[in-house]
């Protein structure tokens, strides 16, 4: 290929260049070891601008260079020094990597080192083109051969990096799984690099016999060590789809699940399989805890799904959402357009937004309930909207009847029936517990309440002179321009 075509003075140049850089010498390991420390420390911090700086100043990737112009030019004396200089780096990476880990201690897992421990076919992929790039940049002398992009696609050092802490963590897998990347992008740049020197002409020119059979017993083992391992990414990357379909298809289950249940939302979903049996923990926030029964149900529906048998554990956090016109919208996932509420087209939840929005209005100005939330109870087909109330007094068959049939007008169903569930709370001063009807209320004037604080007074200074009977308590209202007193007393018979 003209285009590729390399002259003399070009080649003597890239020549020395891959020389002086696969020499094992101390200045290339000095590199290893500072771009295997940065590397490290943005590891641990999950700083991707730190891992890029080790990407920069990392030197492995011209010895690999080295060893594919070795190869298809036949040149033992640069393959050994540059396979030395490559395994000794290699090896002091890992190394050094691994020494850190275990002189900082318990160290936590990263995203960015979790990203590293499951290499797929797309890996292969970018380390193949950064290959590309950079064998096209040493050849072309028109193109920097010291390309930033290049050596940041390529990534030789963070894997190892990564591996080294990984061993240290007592995470084989992991470190494995690192390795095998670097080894990916090992011979990804091998194989491109070989390829690319070859439509070069630096195969077969410049002082280099031509003998087809040497040349091809020499490139053949990195080619076919770089087919099984593209197959075996390519595996994993099946792996990889699998398991993001299944946390797809477990997430938008349980999320249109809740969203039938009122002001209950998915925040985390956690799996893993044990033999053929799916294990989920879901973790959702809710007003009340989820029953079994709709734990049941969103578990069958998990199984038909995902086509395995699965056992759900839902972790109730309780909360709430309140808004203008109540609790029954649920918050979702944000969305890439910013979105965050997912308006619930449900008749059973707008039905309950309503009837929550007119109780809280009218308990706003009586200050002795309050609406803990409602919920749609469906027995025997009929609409029942249950209104769960804490109070220091009990709402009147009247009151019921007037803020159900304000319900049925604003939501256009007739036949909604209004119940409430009822906690009493008690008010207490220094004189012991107020009845709620026995409260002066806003007629009391503070020559009033001097009035009844001198005739409590007296009261309890006669009761003290009793010994038969103790008083408990004294409530007072003023009702038809009279003060009545209702006192609460404890003793062996009727006062």
């Amino acid at each position: 290929m003209k285009i590729l075509e390399i002259t003399r003075e070009r080649f003597e140049v890239v020549h020395k260049e891959i020389s002086n850089g696969s020499e094992p010498a101390l200045r290339f390991y000095i590199l290893v070891v500072v771009s295997t420390l940065i590397a490290s420390f943005g590891l641990i911090a999950n700083s991707t601008a730190v891992v890029i700086g080790a990407m920069l100043v990392a030197p492995l990737m011209t010895p690999i260079f080295g060893i594919s112009l070795a190869l298809v030019r036949g040149e033992p004396r640069l393959l050994g020094r540059a396979v030395r200089a490559e395994i000794v780096g290699v090896v002091a990476a890992v190394t050094m990597a691994y020494i850190l880990g275990t002189l900082l201690g318990d160290v936590e897992p990263t995203s960015e080192m979790l990203s590293r421990t499951r290499p797929n076919l797309f890996d292969l992929i970018v380390a193949v083109l950064a290959g590309f790039a950079g064998a096209y940049a040493l050849v072309d002398e028109k193109i920097s051969p010291t390309l930033p992009g290049v050596a940041i696609a390529t990534a030789i050092v963070p894997p190892l990096a990564n591996s080294g802490l990984c061993l240290a963590l007592g995470d084989v897998q992991g470190g494995i799984g690192s390795f095998l990347l670097f080894l990916a992008n090992f011979l990804s740049i091998l194989v491109i690099a070989s390829g690319m020197f070859i439509l070069s002409g630096m195969a077969k020119q410049y002082g280099v016999q031509a003998k087809s059979i040497a040349f091809a017993r020499r490139i053949v083992l990195p080619l076919v060590a770089f087919v099984l391992i593209a197959a075996f990414l390519s595996h994993s990357l099946l792996q990889i789809y699998q398991e993001r379909w299944l946390s797809k298809t477990i997430k938008a289950t349980l999320t249109e699940s809740t969203s039938r249940i009122p002001t209950t939302y998915l925040s985390r979903v956690r799996h893993y399989f044990e033999g053929d049996k799916l294990h989920v923990m879901a973790t959702m926030h809710s007003p009340s805890f989820l029953t079994p029964t709709q734990v049941t149900i969103m578990q069958n529906k998990l199984s038909e799904q995902t086509g395995s048998s699965t056992e759900l554990l839902v972790h109730c956090l309780i909360s709430n959402n309140i808004s203008a016109v109540g609790s029954a919208k649920n918050v979702v996932v944000s969305k890439l357009d910013g979105t965050f509420i997912k308006s619930s087209k449900s008749d059973a939840l707008s039905d309950i937004a309503a009837t929550e929005q007119i109780i809280r209005e009218y308990f706003a100005g009586d200050h002795a309930l309050e609406l803990i939330r409602v919920e749609s109870l469906p027995i025997n087909q009929r609409k029942i909207m249950l209104a769960h109330v804490l109070g220091i007094r009990q709402l009147t068959p009247k009151e019921i009847g007037l803020l159900e049939t304000r319900i049925r007008k604003v939501t256009g169903v007739d036949t909604i029936e209004l119940v409430f569930s009822s906690l009493n709370k008690t008010l207490k001063d220094k004189r012991g517990a107020m009845r709620y009807g026995w409260l002066p209320g806003k007629k009391a004037t503070p020559e009033m309440l001097e009035r009844v604080r001198q005739i409590g007074k007296d009261l309890t200074d006669t009761f003290v002179k009793d010994d038969n009977y103790e008083l408990v308590n004294i409530n007072t209202t003023y009702l038809d321009g009279k003060l009545h007193f209702l006192l609460e007393i404890m003793g062996p018979d009727t006062f």
